[in-house]
């Protein structure tokens, strides 16, 4: 009888006990817990609160791009007033800041008087040259009978051996086919290479030729004499230099002043047609705000004279 009740109140103890156990575990893993809480608590209020910058969003991509495109562009200023300027055997003329041009200032019906009076001058010159010139100038910048003018080159052309007058004439044909016809059709970049070997520009034309009609080895062949050639010569500063020796010493001066404008604007549509700037030849105006005056005139026919005599 002791026996039994001694078994059951040992097995009691032993429960206990081991409850004890687990609620003295219990207590210190929540002390624990609970000082890690705290801690970390005094840690975010005791550090130092430093700026969190957001994540940059961009509204668009950044590409990759030259270097050299970034660079800022100054804001494009407006000119102050530019005032009264001097045009040889006008006069004074009141050029505003956003059309610099002096020309635009003379009268209508004067420029074009003057105009007239070149045209007919360098029309009526016993130099081929000048003549050519007049042709393609009235053709492709004044609009003047384009097809009768284009004819009439490119005949003067076929029948000359000089190679600034073939070169204005090939210019002046650009664009028309075969079907159209025409003495275009009687110029071509064989003759004007045989007529300037030592000029790189014909060769290329005729490498041009070549891969339109689909010769790649003739192609070839033209390219590697272009790249041999001495020079490269597209007659850059030939037309005012035409202009000038056309109108002669007995032109007025205000006829004078606007034919070399227009030779100039001339050179600028040449130049810029086989791509050059007009702007680094020998005597050359600016083409905006360019100084008209007499002693501006003068001094472009004597850097036009130098040119003439090299």
């Amino acid at each position: 009888m002791d026996a039994r009740r001694q078994t059951p109140a040992s097995a009691r103890w032993a429960v206990v006990a081991l409850a004890a156990g687990v609620a003295m575990l219990a207590l210190a893993a929540g002390w624990t817990a609970g000082r890690h809480v705290e801690a970390s608590r005094q840690v975010e209020a005791t550090a130092p609160r430093e700026a969190v910058m957001p994540p940059l969003r961009l509204a668009r991509p950044v590409l990759q791009t030259d270097t050299r495109v970034m660079v800022p562009v100054p804001r494009r200023i407006k000119p102050a007033a530019i005032g009264a300027v001097e045009v040889c055997g006008f006069g004074t003329v009141q050029v505003p800041p956003d059309d610099p041009d002096p020309v635009q200032r003379i009268p209508r019906a004067l420029r074009q008087s003057a105009l007239e009076t070149m045209d007919a001058l360098m029309l009526a010159s016993d130099d081929t040259q000048v003549r050519a010139a007049a042709l393609w100038m009235g053709a492709r910048l004044r609009g003047r009978d384009v097809r009768g003018r284009i004819e009439q080159v490119a005949r003067l052309a076929a029948g000359s051996p000089d190679p600034f007058v073939y070169a204005i004439a090939m210019d002046a044909c650009k664009g028309r086919s075969a079907g159209d016809g025409g003495s275009c059709q009687l110029l071509s970049p064989a003759q004007w290479v045989r007529l300037d070997p030592d000029n790189a520009v014909p060769w290329r034309a005729l490498a041009a030729e070549a891969r339109e009609r689909d010769e790649p080895l003739a192609e070839h062949a033209a390219l590697q004499f272009a790249d041999r050639a001495p020079r490269s010569d597209v007659h850059a500063g030939r037309l005012p230099l035409l202009v000038d020796k056309a109108m002669g010493a007995q032109a007025a001066p205000l006829q004078r002043t606007l034919a070399l404008s227009a030779g100039w604007s001339a050179e600028a549509v040449w130049a810029a047609s086989h791509g050059q700037s007009a702007a680094g030849i020998v005597g050359g105006p600016a083409q905006q705000g360019a100084d008209l005056s007499c002693d501006g005139v003068e001094r472009m026919q004597r850097q036009l004279a130098h040119v003439s005599r090299r």
